[in-house]
C-alpha cells in the first residue's frame, strides 16, 4: 500500500491544498501574509502530502491495515448496536434525554465583525420551489437541517439516520413534499449508504435505496429530480472501488422513487444539470470515464433521460488529469451551456471557462486571469462551483475560496466575499476585510429575485439580498462544528476548549451554547495547565504549538515549530493532528512526532528523553509511521504509553528514557488513544480504530499483557475512552456511531447516545465533580452531569400503575426532576430521594393513596419509591 492511502484522489483533490488559508490564517494578528501563486505540476507534486494530509488522517486510521473500509461497515455497526436496557417487562419506558448539547450553536468567529456567526461546513442548499421559507441544508458530517422560517431557525431532521454526511439535496418540483438527499462527503472521505427520501418537505427522512442496486459506500457528487416526475431521480456518485479506480462510480438513474437504480455511465462525475427547456436532456461533467478505457473527460449529454450519453465537449488536459468539470445552464438563455474546468496539460495546471450559445454544438473559451479582475483558482476541486443567474445569461458566479462574480459573460470578475486579494504577483489573506467565511461549496438563487442568494461554505450558510454585495449570517441555530479535540476547565464547568476543522480553536466561557473562536485554521489538541488553568496550550496542524494566558484572552508565544522537534518544514514526520497531552498533575507537556518530546517549563524548552529512538514501526509498506496517542497519568508520571497509527504500542517506566514494545496481544490497527487509570498508572486502556478487531483493550501490568474488553461492542472504530469521574467502574467509549458505556468492566456495553446523533466521537473530557463532555466530528459538543440525579422529561401513570422512568444518571443523593406530567397524576416522594416538580408538574396537587414509582438508572440498577396519587 502506498504511503498516502488517499493518493488515488490524484487531481480530484490535488488542487485542494493550493494556497490554502490554513497555512496563513493562524498568523492573523501579524501583517497579512502573501502566498505564492503556484501553477507548475512540480509544485503540485511537492505539496501533495500537505494537500491530502487531512483526508489521510481521517481515512488511514479507519482502513488500516487494509486498502479499504468494508462496505456498509458503519451502517452494520449501527444496526447491531446493543440496546441500552431491557424493555421485556412490557411497561412503557419513558427515557429522559441523557446528553445535553452545549454547542457551538453558533460560533463567534475570530473575524466576527466581518463574518458574523459561523458554524461548520455546508455542502448543499435546497429551497422549496413552492415555499421559499423552507430551506434544507446538507452538512459535511452533521446531517440535514431544516428551516421553516427562511433561515431564522434551523433544526436537525435526520438524527435518526446513521448517515450524517450529505452532499446533495433536491426537491421534486412536481411535488414539493418530496425531497431526496445524496449521502456521503467526497471532500472528507466520509462515506454514505445511498439516498434519503422525505415525503413531508424535509421534516422526516428514510433511507430509500434497496440493497444491491446502488453502491452503498458512496459519496454523492450531485443529485437531480425530473421536474415533471417526482419518481425519476438522477445521481452522480463516487464510490471507493479499488486501488486503481479509487473514487470511481458513475451516473445512476432511478424511476421508482429511489428504490432501485441503474448505472448508465461509469466514471468520476463531478456535476449534473438538467436542460431548462427539456427535462429529459441532461448534462454531466465528468473528470474521468472508465468504460470504455481512455475515453476523454469533459461534458456529456443525454437526450433520453440519462439512458445513454454522448460527449459534446472534451477538456483540454492530459488524459485522466482533469481535476474538475463544473457546468451550468440558465432559463435566461436556454441554449447556453457553461463549463468551468481545470487540470494538467504537460507540466502546467490550467483553468478554463467555456461557453456555448448553441446547445453545445460549439464552445468559445473565456480566458481566465488570476490577478485583478480575475479568478482565484486555489483549492480547485475542493471548493468549486459554477452557477449562472436565472434572469441574466451574462451574470456568472464561480465558487473558490471566495465567491467570484462576472456581469459581462466571464470577461472580468469581482471578488464578492474578499477573503483573498491579489497583490502584484501573489495572493494575500485579508479576512478582516471579508464579509463571509472562506471555502465556498454551495450556492442557491431565488427564482423570483436572482439578487437573493444563499451560499454555503466551511463556516455555514450566509444570505445576500443584493447579488453578493453583502452577506448576513444564518448560523445562529446551527450546530455543525467538527471537533478534533476537547478540554474542560478543571473546576469551572462553563469553560471548555476545543480544536475544530476549518473553524479554529474555540472556547465556551458561559453556561450556554455559544462559543468564541480565538485561534483560526484547523485546530488540533488543547491542554490546560492543571496548576494554573488560565494557561492554555493549543496546536495547529503538524508541529505548531501555541501558548495562551488569561484564559486564552492573551496570546503569549509559539512554543513549538518544525525545527523545535528536528523536522523539516517541507516534509515533517508527524501526524496532521499530532498527539499532545498533559498528565493532570503538573505543568509537564508531552508531544509526539515519531519520537516523544517532553517540556517541564510550559513549552519553553523541549527534550526527547530517548534521543532518536523511533517509537513507531518506521518506514513500512503502509508508509512512514507516526505517533497518534500518548497516555500519562497523575498517579505515576514516570510511566508513559504511546501508540502509533500503524499499531505499535510502547511503554516507558523511567519518564521516557528507555522504552519497551508492548504491542504483543494487540490487533494490528491504528491506535487512537491511550487512557491511563488516574489512580494506578500500571493500568491503562487502549482504543483502536479500523475494522475487523476488538476496539478497546486493558492492561493491568504496564502493557505486558492486554485483555480485549470489547464485549458486545459492534465492529466500529473507537477514538476516545474515559472513566465516569464518580465511579471508576463505569467506562465510556467514543466510536464512529456515538457513545457506549459499560458498568461491568467491558463485558457488556450499552449504547449510551440518547440526546446525540450517531456522530463520530473524537474526544472526552471531564471534571472530578461528575461532569463529562464529549466532542463530535460534525455536531459539536455534548455533556452530562453525573452529580445530578435522573432528569425526567415526562411521566404518565398507566395500568398497572407502575411507571418506569429512566434518568440520565444517579449521584450519591439522587434528586428526580420531573419537567412534565399527566395532569391527572399526583405524586410525591418518600425516602431519601426528593422529587422536584417543574413545568406543568408544579401545579400538581397531592391526594391520598399509595403507588410505586420505579426509577431505573443507566447502570440497570433500579430503585423503588413510594408515591401518593
Amino acid at each position: 500500500m502506498k504511503r498516502n492511502v488517499l493518493s488515488g484522489l490524484c487531481l480530484v483533490i490535488l488542487f485542494s491544498g493550493l494556497l490554502s488559508p490554513r497555512f496563513t490564517e493562524i498568523h492573523r494578528n501579524a501583517n497579512p501574509l502573501v502566498i505564492p501563486m503556484v501553477e507548475e505540476l512540480e509544485a503540485f507534486h511537492s505539496d501533495e502530502d500537505k494537500i491530502d494530509e487531512r483526508l489521510d488522517w481521517f481515512y488511514f486510521q479507519r482502513a488500516y491495515p487494509f486498502e479499504d473500509i468494508p462496505d456498509e461497515a458503519r451502517r452494520r455497526a449501527f444496526l447491531s448496536r446493543p440496546a441500552r436496557f431491557d424493555e421485556s417487562d412490557g411497561l412503557e419506558n419513558l427515557s429522559a434525554t441523557i446528553w445535553e448539547s452545549i454547542g457551538p450553536s453558533p460560533t463567534r468567529s475570530a473575524f466576527m465583525n466581518n463574518w458574523g456567526l459561523t458554524s461548520g461546513r455546508i455542502n448543499a442548499i435546497a429551497v422549496s420551489p413552492h415555499n421559499p421559507n423552507i430551506i434544507l441544508i446538507g452538512s459535511a458530517t452533521g446531517g440535514i437541517f431544516r428551516s421553516g422560517d427562511g433561515g431564522v431557525n434551523f433544526e436537525p431532521v435526520t438524527d435518526n439516520q446513521v448517515d450524517l454526511a450529505v452532499s446533495a439535496i433536491a426537491f421534486a418540483k412536481s411535488n414539493p413534499s418530496v425531497v431526496y438527499a445524496g449521502l456521503g462527503d467526497y471532500k472528507s472521505a466520509y462515506f454514505g449508504t445511498g439516498v434519503l427520501k422525505s415525503t413531508d418537505a424535509g421534516r422526516s427522512w428514510v433511507r430509500v435505496n434497496s440493497d444491491g442496486t446502488l453502491p452503498t459506500k458512496g459519496q454523492a457528487a450531485d443529485l437531480a429530480v425530473d421536474p415533471n416526475d417526482a419518481n425519476r431521480i438522477y445521481l452522480a456518485q463516487y464510490a471507493r472501488l479499488n486501488e486503481s479506480q479509487r473514487f470511481s462510480s458513475g451516473f445512476y438513474l432511478s424511476t421508482d422513487g429511489g428504490i432501485s437504480w441503474t448505472k448508465t455511465l461509469t466514471g468520476l462525475p463531478r456535476d449534473l444539470v438538467l436542460d431548462v427547456s427539456n427535462s429529459r436532456t441532461l448534462y454531466l461533467g465528468v473528470a474521468r470515464v472508465d468504460s470504455p478505457a481512455n475515453t476523454p473527460a469533459g461534458l456529456y449529454r443525454s437526450t433520453d433521460g440519462g439512458l445513454s450519453w454522448t460527449r459534446i465537449f472534451t477538456t483540454p488536459y492530459d488524459l485522466n488529469r482533469t481535476a474538475d468539470v463544473r457546468i451550468a445552464v440558465t432559463p435566461a438563455a436556454p441554449q447556453n451551456l457553461y463549463v468551468y474546468s481545470g487540470g494538467v496539460s504537460g507540466t502546467a495546471a490550467r483553468f478554463n471557462l467555456y461557453i456555448s450559445t448553441n446547445g453545445g454544438n460549439t464552445f468559445g473559451e473565456r480566458v481566465l486571469t488570476f490577478g485583478n479582475e480575475g479568478i482565484d483558482p486555489a483549492q480547485f476541486g475542493y471548493n468549486t462551483y459554477l452557477h449562472v443567474d436565472p434572469s441574466d445569461a451574462n451574470t456568472i458566479y464561480i465558487g473558490s475560496r471566495d465567491v467570484f462574480k462576472s456581469v459581462d459573460g466571464g470577461l472580468s470578475w469581482t471578488n464578492k466575499t474578499k477573503n483573498f486579494r491579489f497583490t502584484g504577483s501573489t495572493w494575500g489573506y485579508f479576512p478582516n476585510s471579508s464579509n463571509a467565511h472562506p471555502d465556498q461549496h454551495a450556492l442557491w438563487f431565488s427564482e423570483l429575485n436572482s439578487r437573493e442568494l444563499l451560499i454555503g461554505n466551511d463556516g455555514g450558510i450566509f444570505k445576500s439580498s443584493n447579488g453578493g454585495d453583502s452577506f448576513s449570517s444564518l448560523n445562529s441555530t446551527l450546530n455543525l462544528t467538527m471537533f478534533t479535540s476537547l478540554a474542560t476547565h478543571p473546576t469551572n464547568p462553563a469553560v471548555t476548549y476545543g480544536g475544530t476543522q476549518d473553524n479554529g480553536t474555540q472556547r465556551r466561557t458561559q453556561n450556554g451554547n455559544q462559543w468564541q473562536e480565538f485561534f483560526s485554521g484547523d485546530g488540533g489538541r488543547v491542554v490546560i495547565n492543571p496548576l494554573d488553568p488560565s494557561v492554555v496550550f493549543t496546536t495547529y496542524v503538524r508541529n505548531n504549538i501555541y501558548r495562551f494566558s488569561n484564559n486564552t484572552a492573551s496570546f503569549d508565544y509559539q512554543v513549538g515549530f518544525d525545527s523545535t522537534f528536528g523536522e523539516s518544514s517541507s516534509s515533517p514526520r508527524v501526524a496532521f493532528y499530532p498527539p499532545f497531552t498533559g498528565n493532570n498533575l503538573d505543568q509537564t507537556l508531552y508531544f509526539g512526532t515519531w519520537r516523544l518530546f517532553i517540556s517541564e517549563d510550559d513549552g519553553n524548552n523541549w527534550i526527547a528523553p530517548a534521543g532518536d529512538l523511533d517509537l513507531t514501526k518506521g518506514n513500512t509498506s503502509a508508509g512512514i509511521d507516526v505517533l497518534t496517542a500518548i497516555g500519562v497519568g497523575p498517579a505515576n508520571k514516570n510511566i508513559i504509553y504511546t501508540g502509533s497509527r500503524q499499531g505499535r504500542a510502547m511503554v516507558s517506566t523511567d519518564a521516557g528514557l528507555t522504552w519497551s514494545e508492548v504491542t504483543a496481544g494487540l490487533p494490528n490497527r491504528s491506535i487512537s488513544t491511550v487512557y491511563v487509570d488516574p489512580a494506578n498508572s500500571e493500568i491503562a486502556y487502549l482504543s483502536l480504530s479500523g475494522y475487523g478487531s476488538g476496539h478497546i483493550f486493558k492492561t493491568t501490568n504496564i502493557g505486558q499483557t492486554w485483555t480485549d474488553i470489547s464485549g458486545n461492542l459492534p465492529d466500529i472504530p473507537a477514538s476516545a475512552f474515559i472513566f465516569d469521574p464518580l465511579n471508576p467502574n463505569i467506562y465510556f467509549l467514543g466510536t464512529d456511531i456515538g457513545v457506549f458505556r459499560s458498568g461491568n468492566g467491558g463485558t457488556n456495553w450499552d449504547y449510551y447516545n440518547k440526546g446525540m446523533p450517531p456522530a463520530i466521537v473524537t474526544a472526552f473530557s471531564s471534571q472530578k465533580s461528575g461532569l463529562i463532555q464529549v466532542a463530535t466530528y460534525g455536531r459539536g459538543a455534548f455533556q452530562i452531569d453525573r452529580s445530578l440525579g435522573p432528569v425526567i422529561s415526562s411521566a404518565v401513570f398507566q395500568t398497572p400503575k407502575v411507571l418506569i422512568i429512566t434518568g440520565s444518571n444517579f449521584g450519591r443523593s439522587p434528586k428526580v426532576i420531573i419537567n412534565d406530567v399527566d395532569q391527572s397524576s399526583f405524586i410525591r416522594a418518600s425516602g431519601d430521594t426528593s422529587i422536584k416538580l417543574k413545568g406543568k408538574a408544579k401545579n400538581m396537587g397531592i391526594k391520598a393513596g399509595d403507588n410505586t414509582i420505579k426509577i431505573v438508572n443507566e447502570d440497570l440498577e433500579s430503585r423503588s419509591y413510594t408515591l401518593s396519587y
